[in-house]
C-alpha cells in the first residue's frame, strides 16, 4: 500500500498523504510535551527565566522598571517566549496575583517553585512541535502532501532538532517562528498581487513573532521585499512588464511596517527606540562577545572568538542525519526540474544566506550550530523536495520500492539512536564522524548540561539508599540551577552547595565539557578511583558523580600518590 501510494500521485492518494500528515502531526503535539518532563535544565534557562520576569515587570510598571535593559546582554533579545512562560505559569498555579509576584520576585525564587521549569519545557516542546508542523506545511505548499509528509518525518526524526525542542528557550522558538514566517510568505506570494486579509494578517503575525524572539527575524522583512522586487526586475528584463505597480508596492511596505512595529511589542529595548535600537542590536549580535570561553573542536580547545570559518558547516555536516546530505546532493541531478518549482529559491536563500553571512562576517559562534537551528527547517524542506522528485523520477514499482527501502534504511539509524539515547538526543553525531563515540574527545557533547538532571536524581537516590544522615556538600559544573533545582526537591536541607573554591565537597557533578580533551581521549575522565556513577549515552560518559577521596582518607595516609589522585580529580 505505501508503495502504491508513492507510485500513483492521484488526488485520492494525495488525500491519503494529507490524512497521514495530520495524524503524525497530532501525535507529535501530544507526545513531545509529555516527553519534555524527562529533560534537564540547560545553562541558559535560568538567565532567560529572569529576563522574562524583568520584561514582565517592565510592562506591569508602565515602563518605569527598566532592569531588563541592563540585565546581562539579554536586552538585545525579544522577551516573547520567556515572558509568555512566566505568565502561563503564574496563571496556571496562582492567577494574576502570582504573575505579578513573579515579576517582582527574587532571582532564585525559581529553585522552590513546583513545576516551574517543567512548565517552560512543555511550552518549549509545543513550539518545537509547531516548528516541525510548519516545516511539513512549507513542503506541502511547494509540492503537495506527499512532500509535506516526507519533510514532517525528516525533521521529526532529526535527533538534534528534537532534543533541542525540549529545553532550548532561545533557538527553538525562533526556529519555529522562522518556519512559520516562511510558510506565511509562500502562501502570500501564491495569491499575490491580490492577497486576502487572512494571508496578510498571518504574514504580519508570523514575522512579528520572530522579531519578538530575536532581532534576526528582521531578515524576514528583507525576504518579503526582495523577492517581489526581484520578480519585477526580471519581468522588466524579459520585457513582460515596464510599469512599476504602486498598489502592490504600497501593500508590501504596509505589511513590512506593521510586522516591524508589532515585532517590537515584547522587546523593550527595541520598543524604546524603534528606529536605531534594532539596527544597533543586529550590529552587536553580528560580533557577539557575550561568551568568551573555549570550545572543543577537532580535538583541540579553541577560544570562541577564534573559531575557523568552517566551524558551522563542519558542525552541520557531522550532526545531521545522512538523509539530509543525500537529499541535498541529489539537487545536482534534478536541478533543471527543481528550479521550476515556484518559490523554491526563497527556501534556498532562507537556508543558505544566513549561514553564508555568518561566515563572511566572521560572526562569533559556539555550542555547535544551535544558534542556526532556524535554517534547519528550510534545509529539511529542500532535502524532502529532492527525495520526492526522486520518487517521481522512477517509472516502475520496483524502483520505487528500492528507493523507499533505501530511505527507510537511512531513517532507521537516527530513530534507533533517539530511542536508545533518550533523553540526550541533542548530542547526536552521524556516521561521518563515527557517531557519538567517534566524536567523543574531539567535539563538545553535553555542552548544556542536560545530563545533570539524571545525575542529580541518582545522587538523591544514593543518599536515601545509604540512609545518610548528615547534609552533603555538592560541587557542580555548569549552571547551578541545572542540578540545584532537583537536589533541593530530593534532599531538602540535606543538600549544601559547594563552589570550585571550596575543597570540602562531598560529591562532584562533573561534566565532560569541563575536562581537558586529552583526558577524554586517553580515558582519564571520569576518574575511575573516585567516580561512583556515570550518566552515559551510547556508551559515552556525559556526567560523572565523583566522591571526594579526602572524605575516605585520613590525614596521616596522605602521600605523594594520594596527592596525584587529588590533582586528577580536581
Amino acid at each position: 500500500m505505501p508503495c502504491k501510494m508513492l507510485f500513483n500521485m492521484t488526488e485520492r492518494t494525495d488525500s491519503n498523504f494529507r490524512n497521514i500528515f495530520w495524524l503524525v502531526a497530532t501525535a507529535t503535539f501530544a507526545a513531545m510535551p509529555l516527553l519534555s518532563f524527562h529533560y534537564g535544565i540547560t545553562w541558559d534557562e535560568w538567565i532567560q527565566s529572569q529576563y522574562g520576569k524583568l520584561v514582565l515587570r517592565f510592562f506591569l510598571s508602565g515602563g518605569t522598571a527598566r532592569e531588563c535593559l541592563t540585565f546581562e546582554n539579554l536586552y538585545l533579545y525579544g522577551g516573547l517566549f520567556d515572558t509568555l512562560a512566566v505568565t502561563v505559569y503564574g496563571f496556571l498555579f496562582g492567577g494574576f496575583r502570582l504573575v505579578r509576584e513573579l515579576a517582582y520576585a527574587h532571582h532564585f525564587t525559581d529553585l522552590t517553585l513546583p513545576f516551574y521549569y517543567e512548565t517552560r519545557h512543555v511550552l518549549n516542546a509545543l513550539l518545537g512541535a509547531a516548528g516541525i508542523l510548519f516545516t511539513g506545511l512549507i513542503a506541502k505548499e511547494l509540492r503537495g502532501w506527499r512532500t509535506g509528509l516526507l519533510a514532517l518525518l525528516l525533521i521529526l526524526l532529526s535527533p538534534r532538532f528534537f532534543g533541542n525542542s525540549m529545553n532550548n528557550p532561545k533557538d527553538i522558538p525562533f526556529a519555529m517562528a522562522y518556519a512559520m514566517s516562511l510558510h506565511a510568505l509562500l502562501r502570500f506570494f501564491k495569491v499575490c498581487p491580490n492577497p486576502g486579509w487572512r494571508s496578510v494578517l498571518f504574514l504580519i503575525f508570523s514575522i512579528a513573532i520572530a522579531i519578538n524572539i530575536k532581532a534576526g527575524g528582521l531578515i524576514l522583512l528583507c525576504y518579503l521585499l526582495f523577492f517581489p522586487a526581484f520578480g519585477w526586475i526580471r519581468d522588466v528584463v524579459n520585457k513582460k512588464q515596464f510599469f512599476f505597480r504602486a498598489r502592490p508596492a504600497l501593500l508590501l511596505l504596509g505589511i513590512a511596517s506593521a510586522a516591524y512595529l508589532a515585532g517590537l511589542l515584547l522587546w523593550p529595548f527595541g520598543l524604546l527606540d524603534p528606529v536605531h535600537n534594532p539596527l544597533r542590536t543586529l550590529e552587536k549580535l553580528s560580533h557577539f562577545t557575550g561568551f568568551t570561553g573555549v570550545l572543543l573542536f577537532e580535538g583541540k580547545l579553541i577560544p570562541s572568538t577564534q573559531t575557523p570559518w568552517y566551524y558551522l558547516p563542519k558542525w552541520i555536516l557531522i550532526s545531521v542525519p545522512l538523509y539530509i546530505h543525500l537529499g541535498l546532493l541529489l539537487w545536482l541531478f534534478f536541478w533543471n526540474d527543481l528550479r521550476k518549482i515556484r518559490n523554491i529559491s526563497l527556501l534556498a536563500v532562507a537556508a543558505f544566506f544566513p549561514l553564508a553571512y555568518a561566515i563572511l562576517n566572521h560572526s562569533t559562534v559556539y555550542d555547535s550550530w544551535r544558534h542556526f537551528l532556524f535554517i534547519y527547517p528550510p534545509l529539511v524542506v529542500l532535502a524532502a523536495v529532492t527525495w520526492d522528485q526522486l520518487f517521481s523520477w522512477v517509472k516502475n514499482k520496483i524502483g520505487t520500492l528500492l528507493i523507499l527501502f533505501f530511505l527507510c534504511l537511512n531513517l532507521l539509524e537516527p530513530v534507533v539512536w533517539m530511542v536508545r539515547c533518550h533523553p540526550n538526543e541533542y548530542v547526536y553525531f552521524n556516521p561521518l564522524v563515527g557517531g557519538l563515540r567517534g566524536a567523543y574527545g574531539r567535539y563538545d557533547t553535553d555542552y548544556w548540561g542536560n545530563s545533570l538532571k539524571e545525575a542529580s536524581e541518582w545522587l538523591t537516590d544514593y543518599y536515601k539508599r545509604h540512609k545518610m544522615k548528615a547534609p552533603i556538600r555538592v560541587r557542580w559544573d555548569g549552571e547551578l540551577i541545572s542540578s540545584a533545582y532537583y537536589l533541593i526537591r530530593g534532599l531538602g536541607p540535606s543538600y549544601l552547595v559547594s563552589d570550585d573554591s571550596n575543597p570540602a565537597w562531598d560529591f562532584w557533578l562533573s561534566l565532560s565539557r569541563k575536562a581537558a580533551p586529552q583526558r577524554l581521549q586517553n580515558g582519564e575522565w571520569p576518574p575511575r578511583y573516585a567516580t561512583i556513577h556515570t550518566v552515559e549515552t551510547d556508551g559515552v560518559p556525559l556526567c560523572a558523580i565523583v566522591k571526594n577521596p579526602l572524605k575516605r582518607i585520613s590525614p596521616e595516609d596522605l602521600s605523594a600518590d594520594t596527592a596525584s589522585i587529588l590533582d586528577g580529580v580536581s
